[in-house]
């Protein structure tokens, strides 16, 4: 289980996180979301000792972790997967690959390699192409893929679906299901609400450092507090009968029908506040 209790930190100001609690168990899909600035990169960087924490504890099976080392974080378990892919653009797929799996042997190494080409099948022929040549997908698979190969216990992933085209986002999104089943911890961090809570098991609203409300994906994709608070419904849309109507469509499709009692809770809030 990898454990974060009452987890505080910031930059050089006043804290961004404020005691977050959370757990993610093998084999378990949890997604973060909120809006831009509440947090969810801060959250990803503290777990991985990138900034240090102010308060609190992350532990790995009972052993704590709290500020350790980065190379010490991933030799207890945990990939962190980080916002823009940042692979290194004039190396070769397999060289950035191999980058994954510092420290261990080039037999292991290549066996990983090959366990990430079943999972990531377009990288295979473009093994020995520079990574910057690969399209923006292309370059988030290799991502993915480098943090794999430390064959982790958990991995931590920011924005996997930032600046991609819907069909790949549902390529990548559809795998992630996959991993979670072959046993690995997965903790999404994702401003694309509705398709992040769509895989997940659990879920959780961070807003200004804090998490607001939890449950299952299901739960959140339904909550109306969600709509109204983080998918912008009322007075972010105004009076714009265009964008309302936008909102209408994201609605119906995260509630169901519109004839049912959280369509119409979340219409009278429209009507309300527009």
């Amino acid at each position: 289980m990898l454990e974060i209790k009452n987890l505080s930190s910031g930059y050089d100001g006043p804290d961004v996180l404020h005691n977050i609690d959370l757990e993610i168990a093998p084999g378990s899909l949890v997604a973060v979301i909120g809006a831009n600035g509440a947090g969810k990169s801060t959250l990803l960087r503290t777990i991985s000792s990138l900034i240090k924490s102010r308060s609190g504890s992350v532990a790995v099976d009972g052993k704590e972790l709290t500020n350790s080392s980065p190379s010490s974080i991933v030799s207890h378990g945990i990939s962190h997967v980080p916002e823009g892919r940042q692979v290194f653009a004039t190396m070769t797929v397999a060289e950035n690959l191999d980058l994954g799996a510092h420290g261990t042997s080039k037999h292991i190494a290549m066996e990983r390699i090959d366990k990430v080409m079943e999972i990531f099948p377009a990288l295979k022929e473009r093994l020995t192409n520079p990574a910057g040549s690969l399209s923006g997908g292309q370059q988030q698979m290799l991502a993915i893929g480098r943090g794999l190969m430390a064959e982790p216990k958990y991995l931590l992933m920011d924005e996997p679906s930032l600046g991609l085209a819907p069909i790949v986002v549902q390529t990548i999104f559809g795998i992630l299901p996959n991993l979670a089943k072959s046993g690995v911890g997965i903790l999404l961090i994702e401003q694309n609400g509705q398709i992040a809570l769509s895989v997940a098991d659990k879920a959780v609203l961070l807003e200004r450092g804090n998490i607001t409300i939890r449950g299952t994906g299901q739960e959140l994709l339904k909550n109306p507090e969600v709509i109204e608070r983080y998918l912008g419904v009322g007075n972010s849309i105004g009076s714009d009968p265009e964008k309302q109507s936008v909102m209408s469509v994201r609605i119906r499709s995260a509630l169901g029908s519109e004839d049912s009692a959280l369509f119409q809770r979340a219409k009278s809030i429209v009507s309300l506040k527009g």
